[in-house]
């Protein structure tokens, strides 16, 4: 059938996946703990397991394919995942080819903030939507564009790494080994740091003393700023100014209609949002920011889900309606 795919979501503590119509529907929904300690064949074994288990319950097996999500880095064009922060082992894994050699149907796997971008115009806020920017405020930045009607991919299916544009020459060390990204003024791990250099410095005893005996978390750091510590309310604000910096530039690039927020980090509100609305006009053109508009994310939890799906309705248009 050309009308359904089965979607597979690997960036969280489960494996999960459903049978995704073209409408957005989702059906069989089916989830598992990640067996992370058994290794890559293990978590295949999963897919597998979870896959044949919902074609069994459709009916039938999806023709169209099977979507995988997956933090990156990845090649998507190669079907290779690179490496997976969340799956210990997890390097250079020939994920498309094994899937496919276990399913016998076409396999297409996508970084998860390309994925959502696309799931966004499809399903979601951005839906019938050509041009539109796609923000993941969680543990790190995700991100995807969608330029006239298509996905920014690059030669190798590596674009759309936004988190990890520069916005300060002399900023903070990031993950990736850059100096300054957005991501390490607005990614969760940078928030829980800034957080830990506030506690330590005697700037916030608020934060020492919500956090306890446990690890300083975002999460730990964004109480202390709804409780009024003002330590805690700069870090956001300057995560959420380094964001309109990054964003701004692709503002006057893109000029998108749409900048959709999603991600566990995104539940922060007006903590980041307040001073990233009142930033990004500072940081593009005034023609470029009165036509876009920033809106929440409409898909919540299933993002994962219908961004795996999409994809492959992306990949396989249908011949009817172009989708």
């Amino acid at each position: 059938m050309s009308d359904v795919a089965f979607a597979v979501d690997l960036g969280g503590t489960n494996v999960r996946g459903a049978i995704v119509t073209r409408d957005g529907e989702i059906q069989h929904y089916r989830t598992a703990r990640t067996a992370v300690r058994g290794g890559v064949y293990a978590i295949i074994d999963q897919i597998v397991g979870l896959a044949e288990d919902a074609f069994d319950e459709h009916g039938e097996r999806p023709e169209t394919g099977v979507g995988v999500v997956a933090p990156g880095p990845l090649e998507p064009k190669a079907g290779i995942v690179r490496f997976a922060p969340n799956l210990p082992g997890w390097e250079n894994v020939p994920l498309k080819r094994l899937l496919e050699e276990r399913l016998n149907i076409p396999v297409v796997l996508g970084n998860d903030g390309n994925c959502a971008a696309l799931g966004e115009s499809m399903f979601g806020a951005g839906r019938n939507v050509d041009n539109l920017i796609y923000l993941a405020l969680g543990t790190g930045l995700g991100a995807g564009i969608i330029h006239q009607g298509q996905l920014i991919e690059g030669i190798a299916g590596l674009g759309g790494e936004v988190g990890h544009i520069s916005v300060d020459g002399n900023g903070p060390r990031c993950t990736c080994g850059a100096v300054g990204c957005m991501e390490a003024y607005i990614g969760g791990w940078a928030i829980a740091r800034h957080g830990e250099l506030a506690a330590h410095s005697e700037r916030s005893a608020m934060i020492r003393e919500i956090a306890g005996e446990g690890r300083i978390t975002a999460e730990v750091v964004a109480d202390a700023a709804l409780e009024g510590d003002r330590a805690a309310i700069d870090i956001f604000a300057r995560g959420g100014r380094a964001l309109a910096v990054g964003i701004g530039g692709l503002v006057n690039v893109f000029n998108p209609e749409l900048i959709v927020i999603g991600g566990g980090l995104a539940r922060a509100g007006d903590l980041i949002m307040e001073p990233f609305r009142s930033s990004l006009p500072n940081y593009c053109m005034l023609p470029a920011y009165q036509h876009v508009a920033i809106v929440p994310s409409a898909l919540e939890t299933n993002t994962g889900l219908y961004g795996a799906a999409a994809n492959v309705f992306y990949q396989q248009p249908n011949e009817q309606t172009g989708m």
